[in-house]
């Protein structure tokens, strides 16, 4: 596996911290490399729709969808 200069300090800041600074970095590496995250089958956005016309293809429902701010972070 060839290793960057940049991974290689890495490593060596690592080594070199106390146990307690590691938890922390840890914690930062899972949160920014999306460690953890479900990457799956069904997609968040599944069953997120409870009420509307029972004709989901129906303008009406999708803008009332649209409306609802489908997609979005809340």
């Amino acid at each position: 596996m060839l290793m960057t200069a940049s991974r290689d300090e890495l490593i060596h800041l690592i080594e070199s911290m106390a146990d307690d600074q590691v938890e922390t970095l840890l914690h930062d590496a899972r949160r920014i490399s999306g460690a953890g995250i479900r990457n799956g089958w069904p997609p968040k956005f599944a069953g997120m729709i409870t009420d509307g016309p029972a004709n989901g293809s129906a303008p009406e429902y999708i803008d009332s969808t649209l409306a609802q701010g489908f997609g979005s972070d809340r």
